[in-house]
C-alpha cells in the first residue's frame, strides 16, 4: 500500500514529454577543424580522416531515423569515452527525443593498429571510425523508434555488401535486447544506453561524395536536416 510507486508513475512527467512533444530542428555548431578545442597532440591522421569523412554525418543521420529524433552537432571536438584512458578527438552530437534531450553521440578514430604512423591519405582509404552512443530514458522510448537510430547507426558505420543491412539490423537488434535485459533484471532503475560500434562507414561516404558531386550542401539546402520536398 505504501510502496515505491511504479516506474512509469515515478516518471510520468517525463514520459509524457516524450510521448507528446515537439520535435525540434537540429542547430548544428560545425567546427572548423578537429583541434578546435584543443588537444593538437591528439589529432593523428586516423582522426583527421574521420573527422573530414563525418561533414554530413549528422545530416544524413536525421534523414535516417523516425520522426521523433534530432540529431544536432555540438562543435564540441574532444571525445570522452569511458572505455579509454587517455583524450580523444572527432565529431560529438547531442541527441533529442520529440525535444527531450536523452544524451549524445561521440565519433572518433577506430581501432586500426596497422595504421600507426601512416600518413592521412592511407587513413583515407582504410577507414575506420568508432561510434560511441550513450542515451538516458530509452525504457520509455517505444522499441520501433529506438531500432531505428541503432540500425542508423549501424548501416551508416557498415562495410559496403550484399548483406550490410541485415548486419546492421543484426547489430541494433542485440543492443536492445542487451539494454531490455539489463532494465528488466533490476526493474526499478532506468538505465543508460551505452553502445559502441566500429566500422569503415562506406554508406556515409558513398553518400557524401554524391551530394558533393551534385553541388548539394545540406547544410544550406535542407537546413542540416530533413529534406522538405
Amino acid at each position: 500500500m505504501f510502496g515505491k510507486p511504479s516506474i512509469n508513475k515515478e516518471y510520468s512527467k517525463l514520459i509524457t514529454q516524450l510521448e507528446t512533444g515537439e520535435r525540434n530542428q537540429p542547430t548544428h555548431v560545425r567546427p572548423r577543424a578537429v583541434t578546435d578545442n584543443g588537444l593538437e597532440s591528439f589529432a593523428t591522421p586516423g582522426v583527421q580522416a574521420v573527422f573530414e569523412g563525418f561533414e554530413f554525418f549528422g545530416v544524413l543521420l536525421n534523414r535516417q531515423v523516425s520522426d521523433p529524433w534530432t540529431i544536432e552537432e555540438t562543435g564540441e571536438t574532444r571525445v570522452r569515452d569511458v572505455r579509454s584512458d587517455s583524450p580523444e578527438l572527432g565529431r560529438t552530437y547531442t541527441v533529442y527525443f520529440n525535444g527531450v534531450r536523452l544524451g549524445r553521440i561521440q565519433v572518433t578514430e577506430g581501432f586500426q593498429p596497422e595504421g600507426i604512423n601512416k600518413p592521412l591519405e592511407w587513413h583515407r582509404e582504410n577507414r575506420a571510425a568508432r561510434i560511441i552512443l550513450d542515451l538516458a530514458w530509452m525504457r520509455f522510448v517505444p522499441y520501433d523508434d529506438a531500432f531505428s537510430l541503432l540500425y542508423a547507426l549501424e548501416l551508416l558505420l557498415a562495410r559496403r555488401g550484399k548483406d550490410m543491412r541485415d548486419r546492421a539490423r543484426h547489430a541494433a537488434t542485440a543492443a536492445l535486447t542487451g539494454y531490455v535485459w539489463e532494465a528488466l533484471r533490476v526493474d526499478d532503475i532506468v538505465p543508460d544506453l551505452l553502445h559502441w560500434t566500429e566500422g569503415p562507414y562506406d554508406l556515409l561516404v558513398e553518400t557524401s561524395a554524391h551530394w558533393k558531386e551534385s553541388g548539394i550542401d545540406p547544410f544550406t539546402q535542407w537546413d542540416g536536416d530533413r529534406s522538405h520536398g
